[in-house]
């Protein structure tokens, strides 16, 4: 453990993903005295940026998040003043798809442009991606309210929202159903004709969930994340946020212990014992923050969680479909270009610069259910980011690094030890169909399975949310029913982590809520507030 200059905290913070370090921030802004505690030599969680390869040692990798939507309307970076500290982003370029005979489609932040693009496929497609879009975004704005409440008492402007949406027509009233309902691949197929743009909703749409699932047509709102709030990537990679709340907390006073992982905690009337696995102990004199994946939370504290809470939360759903994902997160020795694609572009659009997207519909759908079975899919689809293409920073000049992703089975039939070199020589045939140099410029690779992903996060499956986004898992049910709203059954010891409202992503909208509720609990906003008063 790195040496922390005491034993005796107000709050110990187990897990150092941004959610953690959110939550300390706030915590010790109050002036708490609070402690970080994350297993590993660095902090980020899913969020981590940094060098991963050793032969390509300034190249940095986010082999987890990449790009965000959440955390600009979230106000976090805002409320804790973290430019300050050192925080940039950069505005995303949007989301692409690629086709197999070299077109492509780009769906950017300005709404008229991404219309045009897609009337070159189908100008049906296109009146009716306007008017999705349309309703979407009065759906979005319900969630980004929704997502600033406690999910037990949504705010006024939550209600306020909701109300506007409904009244705004029919078109809403039935995406709001069937999001909560149907299929993505059924509202894809029913709502579109192009190969292309069923393409990309069904690229975009498989991160959330596979595409076959009843509810997952919520995926259908995606799209319209580009022409809402916009999408955004952080200076440095994700782990540049992570930086920036690092220095926030520890200006506040609030400690970082790195290698510092929990063995056990023991909870008491008075607040806590935190057991870390070299036998040294934090005590937490008024409360323990989980900021850990909930599935942990069981083992850790022991018989103080009533029991059906404890099975509750074990048992939360994690891409419990058997569906995950297979990333390969490389340093190249000169940039990746994409011949058979770029040059078909009239618009000036630099497709190195959005997220992209390889695959049909069919074929989505059928990596999904393949994967399902655990088995590696017989035909590829892909995510792939060109990081570097949007922030140089990341690699040496004239260099890239990039991540790519796939669906694949959590747990593959005989073993990922069988599978791994199939499933990485697939994924790089298939990429290398857009980006033909993609293995001769390749300096090193970081591959990760669901499996690898579990280990080193500590993610259930490695699931990248912590718990499926299902219907069953949202607002006051999330992680599961009666361990909702940040708080547990046994006093003094709360939950922070993406597990709870309003769920994955970086938003650090969780850590926020939570060290709100721990605020609350403590009375410490209350004796701010009467101090002040009485100061005036």
């Amino acid at each position: 453990m790195n040496d922390l200059d005491q034993t005796h905290y107000d709050v110990v913070i187990v897990g150092g993903g941004h959610n953690g370090l959110v939550a300390g921030c706030y915590l010790a802004k109050a002036g708490l005295r609070v402690v970080v505690l994350e297993q590993r030599d660095w902090l980020g969680g899913m969020a981590a940026s940094r060098a991963f390869i050793p032969e390509a040692p300034e190249h940095i990798l986010s082999p987890g998040a990449w790009e965000n939507v959440y955390f600009r309307a979230a106000g976090v970076g805002r409320e804790l003043g973290l430019e300050e500290f050192g925080h940039r982003d950069l505005d995303a370029h949007g989301w692409a798809w690629l086709g197999d005979d070299g077109e492509s489609i780009v769906l950017q932040a300005n709404l008229g442009k991404t219309v045009d693009d897609i009337r070159r496929f189908s100008k049906r497609d296109a009146d009716t991606y306007a008017e999705l879009t349309e309703a979407a975004i009065k759906i979005l704005k319900i969630q980004d309210a929704y997502g600033l409440s406690h999910p037990k008492r949504p705010s006024l402007a939550t209600l306020a929202a909701a109300l506007r949406a409904v009244a705004g027509g029919r078109r809403v009233r039935s995406l709001l159903a069937s999001a909560l309902t149907a299929t993505a691949a059924d509202g894809i197929e029913a709502l579109f004709e192009s190969e292309a743009v069923r393409g990309i909703f069904a690229g975009t749409g498989a991160i959330l969930a596979p595409l076959s699932v009843d509810g997952s047509a919520i995926a259908l709102l995606a799209p319209a994340m580009i022409h809402h709030k916009g999408a955004a990537r952080p200076v440095g990679g994700m782990g540049g946020l992570v930086a920036a709340l690092e220095r926030c907390l520890t200006a506040h006073g609030g400690a970082v212990g790195l290698s510092s992982e929990v063995a056990a905690v023991r909870m008491h009337k008075r607040g806590g014992v935190v057991e870390l696995t070299d036998g040294s102990e934090l005590h937490a004199d008024r409360a323990v923050i989980a900021a850990c994946p909930v599935h942990r939370v069981p083992d850790l504290v022991g018989e103080a969680l009533p029991r059906e809470i404890a099975e509750r939360l074990r048992k939360a759903p994690a891409n419990a479909t058997g569906l995950g994902t297979f990333t390969i997160n490389a340093a190249f020795s000169g940039r990746i270009e994409l011949p058979n694609h770029q040059p078909n572009r009239r618009d000036g659009v630099d497709l190195r610069k959005p997220a992209i997207y390889m695959g049909t519909l069919e074929e989505v759908v059928a990596a999904g259910e393949q994967s399902a079975r655990g088995e590696l899919p017989d035909r590829t689809t892909f995510c792939l980011g060109i990081l570097s293409a949007v922030d140089p920073s990341q690699a040496p000049e004239g260099q890239d690094i990039v991540q790519l992703y796939s669906p694949a089975p959590v747990e593959p039939v005989g073993g990922w030890d069988k599978w791994r070199g199939e499933a990485e020589r697939r994924l790089e045939e298939k990429v290398a169909e857009a980006a033909p140099d993609f293995k001769r410029l390749q300096i090193g690779a970081f591959v990760e399975t669901a499996h690898d992903l579990a280990v080193r996060t500590g993610a259930e499956n490695g699931c990248i949310y912590h718990i499926d986004n299902l219907p069953t898992r949202i607002g006051p049910i999330r992680p599961a029913a009666g361990a909702g709203g940040y708080r547990t059954a046994v006093d003094g010891l709360y939950l922070g982590s993406a597990s709870c409202h309003p769920g994955g992503g970086v938003s650090g909208l969780p850590g926020k809520h939570c060290a709100a509720v721990v605020l609350a609990d403590l009375g410490v906003g209350r004796r701010s507030a009467r101090r002040a008063s009485s100061a005036s």
